[in-house]
């Protein structure tokens, strides 16, 4: 486009042509970016929280082990069981989770698995490895343990404990698997609380030996801490 000497640029010097601008606008639009980051903000907090609280109550959740009752599978430290607080593990429970009587996977003799045990106080979980399983029968003789009359044989137990399981009562000793669950003991036989014992009940009976397959939080996976220890928890071929 070009101009020629006799066109002429008419500018209006007219002042409601110019359109002044007080900047409340501008507030408006910050107040609106606000709300709207805070909305963003708030909305991937609660799918992040949603997705963990799946993950830990369905999926994986952490555990500390603590005692030395599955030692030395666990909380042997530099040939020494630790009493306290020691390794953290975490806790396979998607492959056991029943869907209308269904589940990915079921629960094997030599399984480490964590559970509410009877009778313990709310939010209690114990650890111990699966030896009975539902309808068998379970025999301690001689510091051996009989399941259908056959021996196991028990490597992941240290010298001190193998060929040393003893019944805590001298008149229960034998125990019969009902359905739907489990006889469980510490690989530290000298020093767990388990099905022998009724984990610590007063007037322990063979009827309160077992652990239903519902108490289960799941199986032991993985040792995830300390790090230098990390490791799967595998099952075992008896």
């Amino acid at each position: 486009m070009s101009f020629s000497d006799n066109d002429e640029i008419k500018i209006s010097d007219n002042s409601e042509d110019e359109v002044y601008y007080d900047g409340s606008s501008n507030v408006g639009y910050v107040l609106k970016s606000i709300f709207w980051f805070i909305t963003d903000v708030a909305i991937n907090a609660l799918i992040i929280i949603a997705l963990v609280f799946l993950m830990r109550h369905l999926i994986f959740s952490p555990f500390q082990v603590s005692g030395p009752s599955m030692c030395d599978t666990l909380n042997n430290f530099d040939g020494n069981c630790v009493h306290g607080n020691g390794e953290y593990i975490i806790v396979n429970k998607a492959s056991y989770i029943d869907v209308f009587g269904w589940s990915f996977a079921e629960y094997e003799r030599g399984d480490i698995v964590v559970f509410e045990p009877p009778g313990g106080d709310d939010g209690e979980f114990y650890i111990k490895r699966i030896i009975g399983l539902p309808g068998e029968t379970v025999k301690l003789s001689d510091g051996n343990v009989y399941i259908d009359d056959v021996m196991l044989d028990e490597k992941y137990l240290n010298e001190s404990n193998y060929g040393k399981t003893y019944a805590f009562d001298v008149g229960l000793d034998t125990f019969e698997v009902p359905e739907g669950m489990y006889f469980v003991m510490g690989d530290n036989r000298r020093a767990s609380s388990d099905s022998r014992r009724c984990f610590g009940q007063s007037d322990c009976t063979s009827e309160d030996a077992f652990v239903s397959e519902d108490a289960i939080q799941g199986k032991g996976w993985l040792v995830l801490w300390p790090f230098d220890r990390l490791r799967i928890l595998g099952g075992y071929d008896y």
